[in-house]
């Protein structure tokens, strides 16, 4: 059970940096290069994405053999996960345009974009936790001696 703990906070950790390259990138993409807000929510995404994959597989899971199915595996989730959060980022937005003006709030649509796609990474990291540490970086269990 420590293992576990220590694996979600590694994982964790794996994912603030993850976060830090696709929020940048985001930024960087949406603000500077002034690209669609979609278009840069996915490429900014498939750069964390590559980023996850290498430290978790290196740092979290310690699981560097089968590197090619653990990719397909961990880009397949990666890739639900993008189709998952690409979907909630317009509804997030959407639900947020529409409760401010029933309070009366006026803030930018830009930082409305991006609390809608905090949200939208937030449910998406619960099932990505899930999905790879038990299907990509699942470890063989040691064959017993019967």
């Amino acid at each position: 059970m420590k293992d576990s703990y220590k694996e979600v906070l590694k994982y964790g950790m794996v994912g603030v940096v993850g976060l830090g390259v696709e929020w940048i990138s985001f930024f960087i993409l949406s603000d500077v290069f002034h690209v669609n807000y979609i278009i840069s929510h996915v490429l900014s995404s498939v750069l964390a994405i590559t980023n996850n994959f290498l430290l978790n597989s290196h740092f979290t899971f310690k699981a560097t053999d089968k590197i090619w199915k653990r990719a397909v595996s961990f880009y397949g989730v990666a890739a639900i996960g993008i189709v998952i959060s690409t979907t909630l980022l317009p509804i997030f937005v959407k639900l947020i345009n529409t409760s401010l003006i029933y309070v009366d709030i006026s803030i930018s649509q830009k930082m409305i974009q991006n609390i809608g796609k905090l949200g939208a990474t937030g449910v998406v990291v619960i099932i990505q936790f899930f999905w790879n540490k038990y299907i990509t970086f699942k470890k063989k269990l040691p064959e017993s001696n019967s």
